[in-house]
This record gives structure tokens, C-alpha cells and sequence, in this order.
């Protein structure tokens, strides 16, 4: 829109790297959203197939767990990038038109979408990174706290029960498992 490039004409935004990190990131969530949906409707028709064909209940949970080690890993690597790019680079804007972080032009921009839904205004025109995108971007950050963190205390049973109360567990189920769908 109003550039004159040529047809046919792309930009990468990823690099190689990235994108395979992308590749492994959705492959791991993929895989906890069949198996962790496999164990959270255990008492359903389908689920016991699913299991089945990861070869029973017990593999099931241990790919999971593999899966989310992949998860954690590759969230880990990211932070580590990001904060190593970040204390490097002294030009680098934190309210910049390169920035994930959300700004008041991103308010304007979402209402501006808004009305351009209804037909009340122009669309918007977009920095690097839209309020949409930056909404889930920061969204993992969330996801990855709450589920990471009930998951973690379910993965360890033995150590979780050292310290605290036998609810937790409880808790920590419903909370894994509804922020999980709401995720997926």
C-alpha cells in the first residue's frame, strides 16, 4: 500500500533461526495440546485412543513433560536473546516503532481498527509490530507462567507435597488444565 514495489515482491522478518525456534515452539505446543487434552478428558471416548496410539498413560505423561521441557527451553533461550540484545544495543527504543512493547499508539491503533470494522474510519497504518501481535507476544508470557508454573508443581509431586498443602494439587490441576484450553 502506496510502497511501488515491484509484484511479487517479500521481506523476510524471520531468520532461519527464528524460524526453526518458531518450528519447535509449535511442534511442542501442538504436541502438550494432544496429550495434555488426552489426560484432562481421560474419561471420554476419545482420549484412551490417544493414549493408546502414544503407547499408554505413562508414555503419554512423559512426552508431555518432554514437550514441555522443549516449551520452557525454547521460552528460556528467547529471554536470554532478548535481554543479552537488548543491554547490547544502546540505540534500541523500549517505545520504539521496533518494540513489543505496547504504547499508546497501539491503543490508537486498535480503536482506529475498530472503526474501520464498522466502516467508520480509514484503517490504520501499522508500525513494525501491531497491538495484536504485541497482545500475543506478551500473552505466552502469561500463559507460560501460570501453566509452567501448575505443571511444575504437578511434575514433582514428591517435592510439591514436602511444602505444601494436599489442595495445591487440586488447584494446580485446574488451574494447568483451563488456562491450558483457554491457550489452545
Amino acid at each position: 500500500e502506496g510502497l511501488n514495489l515491484p509484484p511479487g515482491k517479500h521481506f523476510e522478518r524471520f531468520g532461519w533461526g527464528w524460524r526453526i525456534g518458531h518450528l519447535f515452539f509449535a511442534v511442542s505446543v501442538m504436541t502438550l495440546v494432544l496429550t495434555g487434552s488426552a489426560a484432562l478428558f481421560a474419561d471420554s471416548a476419545w482420549a484412551p485412543v490417544v493414549a493408546t496410539l502414544f503407547g499408554g498413560p505413562k508414555v503419554l505423561g512423559l512426552i508431555h513433560r518432554i514437550a514441555a521441557a522443549i516449551f520452557v527451553g525454547i521460552f528460556v533461550f528467547h529471554l536470554f536473546y532478548i535481554l543479552q540484545k537488548l543491554l547490547r544495543d544502546k540505540t534500541f527504543k523500549w517505545f520504539g516503532p521496533d518494540s513489543l512493547v505496547p504504547n499508546w499508539k497501539d491503543l490508537a491503533d486498535m480503536i482506529g481498527m475498530f472503526k474501520w470494522f464498522f466502516g467508520k474510519g480509514p484503517k490504520p497504518r501499522f508500525d513494525r509490530w501491531t497491538y495484536f501481535e504485541k497482545f500475543d507476544y506478551w500473552a505466552v508470557f502469561w500463559g507460560v507462567s501460570i501453566i509452567g508454573g501448575s505443571g511444575l508443581l504437578l511434575a514433582i509431586p514428591h517435592i510439591t507435597a514436602q511444602y505444601l498443602p494436599d489442595w495445591v494439587f487440586n488447584v494446580a490441576t485446574v488451574v494447568h488444565g483451563e488456562e491450558a484450553f483457554l491457550a489452545a
